[in-house]
């Protein structure tokens, strides 16, 4: 009952602070997380570790969550529960994304981790998610053409939901890429007419 308890804890401590008070809601997130630990439980706690980063991140900056995320991903390492990694690797993109937005590089290597981790497990929301921060780090840098075959095949089969709206944001995204990104493909052949002409 102790372990179903401190788990619950850690579930009801994320709701609070996601609601009321992201400060108060992370450390108590993370006593209720250290006693369910102690007691030598590992499962969900890669999950349990993201969303204890998502509320330090939330009151002290994407800096202070980042070791919680690697917390995270060794404990699934550790006992090969990988599920959540496409969710931990997004994550970490997202955060190193608003920790220093003039540095693509380590956001674009984690969204990646996150697409061939959704990709490996076959779990296709997963794989949208992580596609739609993938894409969205392109159009921010200009390479639409690169947004749009990341999104496309991500999106294929997928019709909009109030669950999951980011399937309606997937598709506003792509609406929006798609005359930029053909020109980026066709600029040569609209360069070789306009010398012809």
């Amino acid at each position: 009952m102790k372990t179903y308890s401190d788990q619950g804890k850690v579930y009801a401590n994320w709701a609070r602070g996601r609601l009321l008070d992201p400060d108060f809601g992370a450390s108590e997130l993370e006593q209720a997380l250290t006693a369910y630990i102690a007691e030598g439980n590992r499962a969900d706690a890669p999950s349990l570790y993201g969303l204890l980063a998502e509320l330090e991140a939330s009151e002290l900056g994407p800096e202070s969550s980042l070791p919680s995320i690697d917390r995270g991903l060794a404990i699934a390492d550790e006992t090969g529960e990988h599920f959540t990694d496409p969710y931990l690797h997004r994550l970490r993109g997202e955060l190193l994304l608003k920790r220093n937005p003039s540095e693509p590089a380590p956001v674009e290597e984690a969204f990646k981790a996150a697409l061939a981790a959704a990709k490996v497990q076959g779990a296709r929301s997963y794989e949208l998610l992580a596609s739609l921060s993938l894409a969205k780090l392109y159009q921010s840098i200009g390479r639409h053409a690169d947004a749009h075959a990341i999104l496309a095949p991500a999106l294929a089969g997928f019709t909009p939901t109030d669950e999951m709206p980011e399937i309606a944001e997937a598709q506003a995204l792509l609406v929006a890429i798609e005359p930029t990104r053909m020109w980026a493909t066709n600029k040569h052949r609209y360069g070789l007419a306009f010398v012809l002409f």
